[in-house]
């Protein structure tokens, strides 16, 4: 992917210095020295929109995009929580905290509108997925998350047929 982006980019005159490294190696430059500028990571989820919050709360230990100081270390100088990261982060709690699950949908829709306002991150690929389930199972809901994560989403409202 990262050599596709490198010389897609080249085409319209923008110069990527390209690097592939070890997971390992990339973890100690996130988490410790900081020495990157621009990573193609992975982030996988499911069907419940909280198991974001540790990427999106700017406390969040994935919140790679504006880290906070790591425990053991220095501050992080001129770190600045913007008004756009606490609100997604305030939106993450108000969201966990409501039942109503109408109510909780238009909480993370409002985070999904900002992030996509100042763009943290570029959402490059959704996988293509198959899933098949037996014909007996009624009131399957298939969902856009893909076979892995959201086949059988709704569970507690599917039926066995006799």
């Amino acid at each position: 992917m990262g050599s596709q982006i490198k010389q897609d980019l080249s085409k319209i005159g923008i110069q990527v210095d390209f690097n592939p490294i070890t997971f390992n190696t990339l973890t100690d430059k996130l988490s410790n020295t900081f020495d990157w500028e621009c990573y193609i990571g992975g982030f996988v989820g499911g069907p419940e929109p909280h198991d974001g919050a540790n990427v999106w709360t700017p406390d969040g230990g994935l919140h790679v995009f504006n880290q906070k100081p790591q425990p053991g270390r220095d501050p992080l100088i001129g770190r600045e929580v913007l008004d756009w990261e606490a609100e997604i982060g305030r939106l993450y709690i108000k969201a966990a905290q409501e039942f109503d699950q109408n109510k909780r949908k238009e909480i993370y829709a409002e985070t999904q509108r900002i992030s996509q306002e100042y763009l943290p991150f570029i959402y490059l690929v959704n996988p293509l997925s198959l899933a098949a389930v037996r014909d007996r199972l009624q009131n399957v809901k298939f969902s856009a998350l893909g076979s892995q994560r959201g086949a059988l989403w709704n569970k507690y409202e599917i039926k066995v047929a006799e």
